[in-house]
């Protein structure tokens, strides 16, 4: 019985392990995606943002001349689940659900641009008339909020890869020799 004990444990440590080295490439390649800078036509980049933002989500505005766009709203249920589709209407969703729209948008920086992503977030109560608004650092936001912006920079960065400028090291990092990236 002990040896089958101690095998458990040490496999659910290497799954642990294994998990933990997953987030952190995960965050690794958000924190790139949210640093990345790019150079070109912003007109052809903003086509490819768009693409990318239409992939995952249906869009309310995109605008090519302001360089935005505005996803159609959604109601997700407390754990994260499409609650319901009708962005206005409260009728369907459960206590708690969380009302997300992203607002994107290509930010001149100097010669290159960079990326821009804006949750508006709302979360119902029940029996409250009015959602109360959520902004991304209050600490009751789910993580799964903030994942689906995470989400979002991740694929907008891959789709936008042709466009990239040199590499940007995320803040708080340096390159170091061989291209790694180190802690400051």
């Amino acid at each position: 019985m002990g040896n089958l004990r101690k095998q458990m444990i040490a496999g659910i440590a290497l799954i642990v392990v294994a998990l933990a080295a997953g987030c952190a490439a995960g965050n690794q390649a958000v924190r790139s995606a949210k640093a990345a800078r790019y150079r070109g036509n912003p007109q052809m980049i903003f086509a490819a943002l768009r693409t990318a933002v239409e992939a995952k989500y249906q869009l309310a505005v995109a605008d090519e001349t302001a360089l935005r766009i505005e996803t159609t709203d959604r109601w997700y249920t407390p754990e994260g689940l499409a609650a319901s589709e009708r962005g206005d209407d409260i009728r369907d969703v459960p206590d708690r659900s969380i009302h997300l729209r992203l607002i994107v948008r290509l930010v001149p920086d100097g010669e290159l641009w960079s990326v821009s992503i804006e949750p508006v977030m709302q979360r119902y109560f029940a029996g409250r008339p009015n959602p109360d608004r959520l902004t991304p650092d209050d600490p009751s936001v789910p993580g799964w909020a903030t994942g689906k912006v995470d989400q979002m920079h991740a694929a907008i960065h891959d789709a936008l890869a042709t466009y990239e400028s040199e590499r940007h090291p995320p803040s708080g990092t340096e390159l170091l020799p061989g291209g790694a990236h180190g802690h400051r």
